[in-house]
């Protein structure tokens, strides 16, 4: 008796239980983006941008690697590059975090609907984290196609393009892994504060803001 009481009790739980998979966070998202592409495309310019800067320097260091061990010489990088590198990725992140606190605010009514309808603070912090990972991913890809083609012709100018044709696939694409990583990794840290504030808000004071 006690077991199936038990077991009624646990039953009536997972009915009462709010459900948010990561597939209907990716739906959600994906949605959302289209929706907002205006405001999203401000976020995606940043990481493009970054991570177009990222991958010219990275693939010139690969090409000049490889023109060194095939011609010799000494070309590499050099280090003033790799500080602007830095420079350029902090700003977008301080770009990603200030576009997504921006898209918070005008989604005050939003987020309060979600939470008055059942939403709890993880799963609303669930769905903006995903949605920054899809941006990362559109932007860290489009970023990838940029830097490329710019390396290819500032190679292709100073080199010639026997270096590209060299150059073995295989650092091509563990190169578009780590961009795409890096992307994502930008994308999830600007996010988190912006995220956190919108788990955090208080759905009654969230409806009553006006945009």
């Amino acid at each position: 008796m006690w077991r199936r009481r038990r077991g009624e009790v646990e039953e009536k739980r997972e009915v009462g239980r709010i459900t948010f998979s990561l597939i209907d966070a990716f739906r959600l998202g994906y949605d959302n983006v289209k929706r907002r592409f205006n405001r999203a495309a401000l976020s995606m310019a940043a990481i493009t941008l970054g991570i177009a800067f990222f991958s010219t320097l990275s693939l010139m260091d690969t090409f000049f690697r490889i023109y060194t061990q095939a011609e010799g010489g000494g070309l590499r990088m050099e280090s003033y590059q790799y500080w602007l590198l830095l420079v350029s990725l902090v700003v977008c992140v301080v770009s990603i975090t200030n576009s997504m606190l921006i898209a918070v605010y005008e989604r005050y009514r939003e987020i309060g609907t979600m939470k008055c309808l059942g939403a709890l603070d993880q799963h609303v912090l669930k769905l903006f984290l995903v949605e920054s990972i899809i941006l990362a991913l559109l932007g860290g890809s489009l970023g990838y196609g940029i830097g490329l083609v710019a390396s290819i012709i500032s190679v292709t100018f100073t080199l010639g393009f026997n270096i590209v044709l060299k150059t073995p696939p295989t650092s091509l694409l563990a190169l578009l892994g780590e961009t795409i990583l890096l992307s994502v990794a930008l994308s999830t840290v600007a996010t988190m504060y912006p995220a956190y504030r919108a788990a955090k808000l208080d759905p009654v004071e969230a409806l009553r803001y006006e945009v």
